[in-house]
């Protein structure tokens, strides 16, 4: 079974680390590296750019679409197999949290701004971060700088982004005592759903540049933490 999944950069790893092992399949990432970041884009753009990524997924016999990026997700029209990144203020808002600090790129945080309760925080320079590979202590010195402004106005936590989830920890290491909710459940458990009944004994992953070409070994730190994760 084929199933292919969209984003601009690192956080595609997050995304694919919760769906190997959720679901086994034959996975192929492409990385938008010619529209990073995707958070900069317009919706109109976004809308398109994930229109023509399904379009290629299907053409190329593709069984399921993701939209690991969660600026993809907020503009894309969805369809039939085609699995967005649930906003996370969703999970956030059914928990018995007031106020929910929505933290990610423009695009995906504006979009958030429709829940109640969400106080949104734009993060312009964590996808470029998660991209360099910055430590986790940078990461998380960024998000301490980032939030602190709101300290005390929020319950919990709602990561809109891919790249944020990648870097889940550091947030969970600056707020110890309050709950991180990301997009990445939501499409995983949807996905297993669908699916259940695959026949993959295990997963396989090819990871591949807008244009097709295979990346594996310009992103091989994420690539082996990824096969070695579990």
């Amino acid at each position: 079974m084929k199933i292919f999944v969209f984003d601009d950069g690192v956080g595609i790893f997050a995304t694919l680390c919760k769906l190997k092992y959720s679901v086994a399949a034959d996975y192929t990432a492409y990385i938008l590296d010619e529209q990073f970041p995707l958070g900069e884009k317009s919706p109109s753009q976004l809308s398109a750019i994930a229109a023509d990524c399904c379009k290629k997924a299907f053409s190329l016999g593709a069984e399921g679409v993701v939209l690991s990026s969660a600026a993809l997700s907020c503009c894309s029209r969805g369809g039939e197999n085609v699995f967005r990144c649930d906003p996370p203020v969703v999970h956030a808002s059914a928990y018995t949290a007031s106020k929910v600090l929505v933290c990610g790129e423009t695009a995906a945080v504006n979009a958030a701004g429709r829940f109640a309760g969400v106080i949104p925080l734009p993060m312009p320079r964590f996808p470029l971060l998660a991209e360099q590979g910055a430590s986790r202590s940078d990461v998380a010195g960024y998000v301490s700088q980032c939030a602190e402004p709101l300290c005390g106005a929020f319950d919990c936590i709602a990561l809109a982004g891919s790249s944020l989830s990648l870097y889940k920890s550091c947030f969970c290491s600056v707020f110890p005592n309050l709950h991180v909710f990301d997009s990445l459940d939501g499409v995983t458990r949807r996905i297993r759903k669908k699916y259940k009944k695959c026949v993959n004994d295990e997963s396989t992953v090819q990871l591949v540049s807008q244009s097709g070409a295979d990346v594996s070994q310009k992103y091989r730190f994420f690539m082996e933490e990824l096969l070695n994760a579990y």
